[in-house]
């Protein structure tokens, strides 16, 4: 392969170690590098460190945008500062070791994030039928479904989480048969269309029960219906965590590059060469005239599958049959949320509810109650906000229909809150008009409100502003990914850890995990790579056991 002529170059950078990727793995990849001591490195990067002034590996963690975070994207709204929105992730389980580890020695705050509500109040509206989550128990209880006989009186929940735990044994003896096995086969295999239909969208999410592998659906949904689970998010933010990472990172000495997104990568004896493309705000332009050229003895690719396909293909890892191969052994899974902010919470009003969900077979599918204000007279803020919809499947790209018109929101000046002014920009997430009026169309009729009430009051007002995210966009191609079926996600993962055997190049993320979906999973990847290639152990804080025999 003909390497790209740098001779343009202004200047070329050398680190020990170029993280590639603001996202929670490559924050806390690089976090790691430069905190670690230099006795807890490998003899490779104790040997790198040692010819540093500081006696410190020089780390450079690289970012395509102008934020720290990838998929974790927390807002402050105007009029609700108290609470942040989460446009991306947004909780984790108290079973999650390595968030919860990290959470506690930053003592970032946190909060119960509750799913379900203790009155069961929580409307379902599937199929033109309006009900509550209180109906589940009743056993005359029919819901809109041709359910066989042994598929009635049982909750969707239910339903789903008998099937899953009918194969875990033999999923533990034979998991070479369940590779090969869809998800969405599997259930079919033992209920009926209309069951399966039921738990689809009944559950809220269509890309759980699709046709991903059943050897790695299979324990994801046990873990999520552990006894005992509980749900948290971060109190600022889960952006919160990727951002208090970087800040340690830098202030350790750690360099941080904004806009710079990774055009290729080259060998360049034993060190790889990277080239970025440079942009001065949110749109990356190529400077082809003076690239930006890095020379790294480590790199480590922070990024899920849709950003590596965006690389150069010149890129000499995709020399590698293989490497292209376990790419897209993974399946992005399309995802778009919308928050609303309110004057006041309707929601409570008309239906008692304070907190949780409430879902549909709409487009919007699931409607959570992020916050609900106090309305007594002079007792706190009655502002409120409802992530208006979050969802996933066919229904995405009916709200990205929608966020191509770019007509302005103007809200009606009577249900603007008192002092509240809406900026003109909360980095790119403001929804357009059509957008918000189609969102709450829906949402009314998910809680079965009409548009004007006989004295021509609107039970549902309006919000006085809404923002959005559509994760299906370039560089993330997805909000969370799935293993496919056929995939041996055990090895894949594995080679994906250092997909070229005799080049130092790691990749590491959400994607290529077993907890695909959450950022636990982000973290398990980067400290697989840390301590199996890198040989930098697990710190203990986290749960590791210090310095591996023989490193």
């Amino acid at each position: 392969m003909r390497l790209p002529d740098f001779a343009a170059a202004e200047q070329i950078h050398d680190f020990d170690v170029a993280v590639v990727g603001g996202g929670v793995s490559g924050a806390y990849t690089a976090f790691r590098l430069r905190h670690a001591a230099t006795e807890e490195l490998g003899p490779k990067l104790r040997a790198r460190a040692a010819q540093r002034p500081d006696g410190k590996l020089r780390v450079g963690l690289f970012e395509s945008s102008d934020r720290i975070g990838g998929r974790l994207f927390s807002l402050t709204l105007p009029g609700v500062s108290d609470t942040p929105v989460e446009l991306g992730g947004m909780r984790f389980l108290n079973s999650h070791q390595r968030v919860m580890a990290l959470v506690n020695l930053f003592q970032l705050a946190y909060r119960p994030l509750p799913v379900e509500d203790p009155l069961a109040r929580h409307m379902y509206y599937l199929r033109g039928q309006h009900f509550t989550a209180a109906d589940w128990a009743d056993p005359a209880f029919n819901p809109p479904y041709r359910l066989e006989r042994g598929e009635r009186a049982r909750s969707p929940g239910s339903l789903l989480h008998e099937v899953v735990l009918r194969h875990r044994a033999a999923l533990e003896r034979y998991p070479e048969r369940y590779r090969d096995v869809g998800f969405w086969n599997l259930l079919l295999a033992e209920l009926s269309d209309q069951a399966y239909r039921l738990i689809r969208d009944a559950t809220g999410y269509d890309s759980l029960v699709s046709n991903w592998s059943a050897a790695d659906a299979i324990p994801y949904l046990i873990a999520d219906f552990a006894p005992g689970s509980m749900y948290f998010a971060l109190r600022k933010g889960f952006e919160e965590l990727p951002r208090e990472l970087s800040r340690r990172f830098s202030a350790a000495g750690g360099e941080i590059r904004m806009r710079h997104r990774l055009h290729r990568v080259d060998r360049e004896g034993e060190l790889l060469r990277l080239t970025f493309d440079v942009g001065e705000g949110t749109d990356n332009v190529r400077r082809v005239d003076a690239p930006v050229v890095c020379r790294a003895h480590h790199v480590v690719l922070a990024m899920p599958r849709r950003a590596l396909e965006l690389l150069h293909q010149d890129s000499f890892m995709f020399d590698s049959p293989r490497f292209e191969s376990d790419v897209t052994a993974v399946l992005p899974q399309a995802g778009f949320k919308i928050f609303a902010a309110y004057r006041r919470p309707w929601w409570k009003t008309t239906r008692g509810i304070t907190a949780g969900r409430s879902i549909t077979d709409l487009p919007v599918r699931q409607c959570y109650y992020w916050v609900t204000g106090d309305e007594t007279p002079g007792a706190g803020n009655p502002n409120s906000v409802l992530m208006a919809s979050y969802n996933d499947g066919a229904s995405v790209a009916f709200w990205a229909g929608l966020t191509r018109n770019a007509e302005r929101y103007q809200a009606p000046p009577e249900v603007f809150p008192p002092g509240v002014a809406i900026p003109e920009d909360l980095r790119g997430a403001i929804a357009p008009a059509p957008l918000i009026l189609e969102m709450q169309s829906q949402l009314c009729e998910l809680h079965g409100l009409g548009v004007r009430a006989r004295d021509g009051t609107f039970p549902a007002i309006l919000p006085y502003l809404a923002v959005f995210q559509d994760w299906t966009r370039d560089p993330f191609g997805g909000g969370w990914h799935f293993w496919k079926v056929g995939a041996d996600s055990k090895r894949i993962a594995r080679r994906m850890q250092r997909p070229v055997a005799d080049a130092p190049l790691y990749v590491c993320g959400e994607a290529w995990s077993h907890q695909q979906g959450w950022v636990e999973g982000a973290l398990e990847t980067a400290d697989a790579v840390l301590e199996q290639e890198l040989l930098v152990p697990t710190p203990t804080w986290i749960g590791g056991r210090g310095r591996p025999n023989g490193a």
